[in-house]
């Protein structure tokens, strides 16, 4: 770098919450949430590592030379290099407030509810007050879209929107307001008292005033060299002499080649603060972007000029809008430069095909001389740019458009806000008026998403040029399009058939809206009005509704909407997760050496290199766990079997098996260490998916089979309906996919090991504490007592942490025993996701018979198959509850049915949320929608005559009492407005073509009980302290469904009283051993039961002094209890009572109650994209009487878009060839975002009802809800049956789960879809598959 005679730094100087940081020699590769971190500033989370969750959201302050000010925005700090904030202030969640002294940004967050298990809640508060701090007058719409680059797995986001909202400004005089007593609205900066919000540092804006441009320098370490121009001129003699040096502005795509792809690149040019070069110029034919504009600013100029300029001319502004409004998060946009976009060549890029078809033209330079580059020209290849190595792009031209040039861009992706795109386009096209005629002059179409780049329809534009603009001509371009872009069955990226569809479709929108614009000057191009819903993308209103439910009136806590007993830790970062725990002295970092190769042998390991690289101590493998014996080899583990290797020896059975460890001095080196482990495998042949198993026989040993009625002979029972009433019968297959856990905070350990006699603390996110614990020290060959599980809390688990999060802690131990130091490991996203397991994906045969009313008499599921993945894991449970609750609320009569488990080449698929039961609803409501088919009648009608009685006996043998779905289904019925909606609906699709609407009514029962009938115990532990206040433990683990603050109610309340004077800190082995896992949903009814039996040993011990003393406190009657020597502890227990089901039988009492609930929810789908906009959805829970209401509320909300996720958008791929899972991270699996909640959400609990066998007669509430989020997908099924009623298609079709975008448009069969079927050659396989 010597020839630049740049200015070489030493330091580099970054202000956090005021507070000046300087870090010598600056690593170039490091991340701003990495120095954070450091730095002790954890609460700034890490959730993805590539920008796509907002976990680690901050607001950077910046100063623009330019314009001379000081600018805001919200920053990934997980992408931000730190190197690039020099001389910038970063707030981040600890420089707001803190819990003793919230900030109203936090509060309102906190006490609307709007945290749950937390760790994304510092990320979504900063985007928030990022929004406020930039928007002076915030409206409800500009908050709501402050969150688009902000995700939560845990709430549902209403309660958030909903605290959020608060904040927004009405638009009324706040001086004359007559809300303003109550209206939160005020200053943003005000804190409390006396104190305020870091401000900009005043030496910043000193340093930066004085200088006329941005200083210039490198930071230099290991090689790698960051430099920072100073203008666009150093900028050009930089590139001249290291042409091959990487340009960076937002790092949001180099960042993702460096962690993904494993790209290096000695030398960054950062061109972030290079103003001159982030401007727009309005020439006379249209405008020149500086390509160093971000996309925010980019979007905010070009709607300044839509509203100033003549209409026509803004009309190719308005179609780059239109597609970049949906480009990434926020996050990303304030950051992300043109430039950046153009030149990463990305074949689904949102801007380029506008770009293209606009007729842009490209300035680039170099030291040498300028060129100007037509964007048709500038793309030569996939990731191949017609740019030297030493030209840099610095500016963009768009024409303005003609009066007669109409232009329009469409994306189409799996979610609407923050997604890729699946399919881009735009279209220019250019007529002119020929006596009656309108004829094409010019025309470009360009696509992204189908090909290697962004492509421009060469075939198709020149037919067009010349002919007559007619519906005739536009459907005549249909095929020569699919010419233009023949994508083949087997391309990269898949879904051919789709893309090829969405391709054709969206011309058919751009011809109907040249129509629709034309028919402004001509009334023969009017169109009909029932295309006129196409003209314009669905639109989406703020969100909304209502949640309804009773506050307990009576004294005690038991009943009250608390907030979370963590909540203002949680806003303000205070609240610690395993990776924010201070380092331990002389803490080690481990990184997992996993397989590359998904069925193999494994020949040889080679870790040599590794060894030699910079930080690594040492290799940790099979050879350092505990030696196998006579009776048990403790390298072997697994949750039910020992059917799993801790460190893979001779065989692989998935990619990403672990075979060893890297122990190194910290994460970076452990990694990058990890990667140069040789390992030499043997392929062999593998399977995937369930039909590949099926056809292979490759299954697990234990099946299980229910037979009841006229289906076992031996105890027919005297069901009410002889089996043959059945005049009709209908068989079908039924197929779900997978589904991703993506709690926030991935699976993480710390392992310490004492100093003396093999003690062990292991410190996990796990919702199983005492399985964690005993396999650790089965791994080490020591006794239980040896080890001590402590779980504060998790970011997070819906089951993905039962039994999944045990390897990694078991192989930290093996590793810090074998070092005696301490062991740290926190998974990365795609590590995360590749190797923890998913909801299981299943696939049935059934066949139903029913009489001519629609009345079930018989159910045959034969088979029923799960995707158990490589190993038993909890698959058999999952099985099992999926075969209880297959007659989802339905009452059967005759029931045969046959489950069995696949053995593939997948990580072992585990516990989640629902456990098995929404999987055997979902091939209920298949079934039922086939009969109401077949019969010609709505299937609500099938539903409600055959829902669950009083005293009916399930297919598995259990009586069920206080059945409250019918009156669940009347009241909602009334209250959703259902008859009248139903009927509206049908007079939407009646009037509109190309949207469609459908509705359904839909229930669900979910039995509670674990049906591992051990596990159905609790014990805690109750201390009460000689001032009063009281301590308890309990075998359940918070993760954000409000366990602890039910439990501290519960003790509370039993003790009469303040819900504050009771604390709880952790969970932890060494005081509540022998716990059951945090699961099933039954935790509190377990552990509040054991924490009452605990409170009412020290009552009845309390009893005699509290009848001496009537009138005594609380205080003064514990004092006086513990002069009086009467012990003040108890360890509580408690055992679920009666249950005793028999799988060889089918006798017995399977679960201790039921939950019921009805939802009803309306969508609109565009038949000719495949979107679809939940518009409104509705739920009674049947949940008996709420230990706390609120967090009631949200574990509703919470569990229904989960399940509206699983049913409509999220789908795990699999590469078929590979075995690779295809879908890690946020930028390619995609769960629900705050815009896709349905817009009215309304939510309530039954009032009135209690459960006798529950504490305080309270229903479990975790997972019953899931089932009803699948209200959607069966919405979506009924606006899809519309749309396919208008092509002459009757009766009953099959959707596989999910009702992806892709499923929804094919599924509508017309014209357009069928050209564009693609089948597979003999021994092809497609690009990814769902398994």
């Amino acid at each position: 770098m010597n020839g630049l005679k740049i200015k070489q730094k030493a330091q580099l100087e970054i202000f956090v919450n005021d507070k000046r940081i300087i870090e010598q020699n600056p690593d170039p590769q490091e991340s701003l949430i990495s120095l954070l971190r450091r730095h002790g500033y954890t609460g700034t989370k890490l959730g993805c590592g590539e920008g796509g969750c907002g976990s680690c959201t901050v607001m950077v302050s910046s100063f623009d030379y330019k314009d001379k000010k000081v600018v805001h925005h919200s920053v990934n700090s997980c992408l931000a290099p730190a190197c690039s904030l020099h001389k910038k202030h970063v707030l981040t969640i600890e420089g707001l407030g803190n819990a003793k002294d919230l900030h109203k940004v936090q509060q309102v967050v906190a006490n609307s509810h709007g945290s749950q298990c937390g760790f994304c809640t510092p990320g979504i508060v900063m985007s928030l007050y990022t929004e406020l701090k930039t928007n002076p007058n915030p409206t409800e719409h500009s908050i709501e879209d402050a969150f688009d680059g902000n995700l939560c797995r845990c709430t549902g986001y209403r309660p958030i929107l909903q605290g959020a909202k608060k904040l927004s400004h009405c638009g009324n005089d706040c001086n004359t307001c007559p809300t303003k007593s109550t209206c939160e609205f005020g200053d943003l900066e005000d804190f409390g008292a006396d104190r305020k919000v870091p401000p900009y540092p005043v030496e910043l804006l000193q340093y930066h005033t004085q200088l006329s441009e941005p200083e210039q320098y490198i930071f230099e370490k290991n090689g790698d060299h960051w430099v920072h121009p100073s203008s666009k001129a150093s900028l050009l003699k930089i590139k001249e002499l290291y042409p091959h040096a990487k340009i960076i502005n937002g790092n949001t795509e180099v960042g993702i080649e460096v962690r993904f792809k494993n790209f290096k690149y000695p030398v960054y040019i950062n061109t972030s603060d290079l103003s001159e070069m982030k401007q727009i110029k309005v020439l006379d034919d249209g405008i020149e972007m500086g390509a160093l504009i971000t996309v925010s600013n980019m979007q905010s100029k070009l709607g300044e000029l839509c509203s100033s300029l003549e209409p026509h001319k803004t009309r190719g502004f308005q179609a780059i809008l239109d597609n970049v409004k949906y480009f990434a998060g926020k996050q990303i946009r304030n950051v992300s430069a043109i430039a950046g976009n153009i030149c990463t060549a990305s074949p689904i890029s949102d801007l380029n095909p506008v770009l293209v078809a606009l007729g842009a033209v490209l300035t680039v330079e170099s030291a040498t001389g300028t060129r100007k580059i037509h964007m048709t020209e500038f793309f030569l290849g996939y990731r191949k740019i017609n740019l030297e190595p030493s030209e840099v792009l610095v500016s963009v031209f768009v024409p303005f458009t003609k009066p007669l040039e109409f232009t329009s861009a469409f994306k189409q992706a799996k979610r609407r806000d923050d997604d890729i795109a699946i399919v881009t386009s735009a279209f220019s096209l250019t007529l002119e008026k020929k006596g009656d005629d309108y004829v094409v002059n010019d025309s470009c179409f360009s696509y992204g998403g189908m090909g290697p780049f962004s492509l421009h329809t060469k075939k198709t534009n020149a037919f067009l040029r010349g002919k007559v603009f007619s519906k005739s001509v536009i459907e005549e371009c249909y095929p020569l399009l699919l010419e233009d872009m023949p994508l083949q069955a087997t391309s990269p990226g898949g879904q051919i058939q789709y893309r090829k569809t969405l391709a054709q479709s969206f011309l058919l929108k751009f011809y109907l809206r040249v129509c629709d614009e034309l028919s402004k000057i001509d009334g023969r191009f009017t169109i009909d009005s029932s295309e006129k819903s196409s003209l314009f993308e669905i639109e989406r209103g703020l969100s909304h509704g209502v949640q309804g439910y009773q506050e307990s009136t009576e004294p005690g806590a038991v009943g009250k909407a608390i907030v979370h007993a963590a909540a203002d830790k949680q806003v303000t970062g205070e609240a610690v997760y395993v990776d924010d725990m201070p380092k331990v002295q002389n803490e080690l970092y481990a990184a997992v050496v996993g397989s590359t190769i998904s069925h193999g042998k494994i020949i040889s390991v080679d870790p040599s290199e590794a060894l030699k690289a910079r930080g690594v101590v040492s290799y940790v493998s099979r050879a350092d766990v505990a030696p196998a014996n006579e009776e048990d080899d403790p390298n072997m583990i697994g949750a039910v079997f020992h059917d799993e290797e801790l460190f893979a020896t001779d065989m692989v059975y998935h990619m990403g098996q672990m075979i060893g460890l890297i122990v190194a001095d910290n994460e970076t080196n452990a990694r990058a260490a990890a990667k140069l482990v040789k390992v030499e495998y043997e392929k062999l042949p593998a399977l995937y998916t369930c039909e590949e198993a099926i056809e292979a026989k490759s299954f697990f040993k234990i099946e299980r089979n229910i037979k009841t009625g006229a289906f076992n002979p031996e105890k027919p029972g005297n069901p009410v309906l002889p089996i043959d009433a059945a005049v009709h019968h209908v068989s079908g297959v039924s197929r779900m996919s997978a589904q991703e856990h993506f709690y926030l905070e991935t699976n993480a350990s710390l392992v310490v090991p004492g100093k003396e006699d093999d003690e062990i603390e292991v410190f996990a996110s796990t919702q199983n504490p005492t399985e964690t614990q005993h396999y650790v020290a089965h791994v080490l060959g020591i006794a239980d007592h040896k080890v001590v599980c402590r779980v504060k809390r998790l970011g997070g688990g819906f089951g993905g942490k039962e039994s999944r999060s045990v390897p990694l802690s078991c192989a930290l131990a093996v590793a810090a025993k074998k070092l005696g130091r301490a062991v740290r490991c926190m998974f990365t996203r795609e590590e995360d996701m590749a190797v923890s397991g998913t909801r299981h994906p299943f696939l049935g045969n059934y066949k139903v018979g029913f009489t001519g009313e629609g009345k079930l008499v018989s159910l045959e599921l034969d088979v029923v198959f799960a995707n158990a993945g490589y190993s038993y894991d909890l698959s058999l449970a999952v099985l099992e509850r999926s075969m209880t609750h297959c007659d989802n609320a339905y009452r059967i009569p005759h029931v045969n049915i046959h489950g069995r488990l696949c053995k593939t080449n997948i990580a072992s698929n585990t516990a989640y949320r629902g456990f098995g039961g929404p999987q055997g609803m979902m091939f209920a409501e298949h079934y039922m929608h086939h009969i109401a088919d077949y019969l010609g009648k709505p299937v609500e009608d099938i539903r409600k005559l055959n829902l669950y009685e009083d005293g009916e006996v399930t297919h598995f043998d259990m009586p069920i009492e206080n059945v409250f779905l019918r009156r669940c289904w009347d009241e909602l019925e009334k209250s959703s407005d259902f008859i009248n909606r139903r009927n509206a609906v049908k007079e939407y699709n009646r009037v509109n073509k190309y949207r469609k609407r459908g509705i359904t009514l839909m229930p669900t029962k979910f039995g509670l009980a674990f049906t591992a009938r051990f596990l159905n115990q609790a014990a805690a532990m109750v201390h009460v302290y000689t001032d009063g206040s009281v301590r308890i433990s309990h075998g359940g683990t918070e993760m954000g469904q409000g366990l602890h603050t039910k439990m501290l109610q519960i003790v509370a309340h039993a003790f009469e009283i303040p819900f504050e004077r009771v604390f709880l800190s952790e969970t932890r082995t060494d005081i509540c051993a022998n716990t059951s896992a945090t699961a099933a949903s039954v935790s509190s009814d377990l552990n509040g039961m054991a924490l009452q039996n605990a409170c009412e040993q020290i009552l009845d011990r309390l009893k005699p002094l509290r009848e001496k003393n009537p009138t005594f406190t609380w205080e003064k009657l514990v004092k006086t209890a513990y002069m009086e020597r009467i012990n003040l502890c108890a360890n509580g227990f408690y055992r679920t009572p009666d249950l005793s089901y028999d799988w060889a039988t089918n006798e017995g009492r399977m679960f201790s109650y039921f939950t019921y609930g009805v939802a009803c929810t309306e969508v609109e789908i565009d038949t000719l994209s495949g979107d679809h906009l939940v518009l409104r959805s509705d739920v009674l829970m049947d949940i008996g009487r709420p230990i706390n209401p609120a967090i009631d509320i949200g574990q509703i909300e919470g569990a229904f878009t989960q399940g509206m996720g699983w049913s409509t958008i999220e789908e795990p791929l699999y590469s078929p060839t590979t075995g690779f899972l295809l879908t890690r991270g946020p930028g390619l699996y995609k769960i629900p975002g705050f815009k896709d909640i349905p817009i009215e959400f309304n939510v309530k609990i039954m009032d009135g009802v209690r459960n006798t066998r529950a504490i305080h007669s309270s229903k479990a509430v975790g997972e019953p809800p899931f089932f009803m989020g699948a209200s959607c997908m069966f919405a979506i099924r009924d606006a899809i049956q519309a749309a396919r009623a208008d092509q002459g298609l009757k009766g009953y079709f099959r959707l596989d789960c999910p009702a992806t975008s892709e499923r929804i448009r094919v599924s509508c069969e017309d014209d357009l879809a069928k050209r564009a079927y693609t089948p597979l050659a003999a021994g092809e396989k497609p690009w990814g598959v769902p398994v």
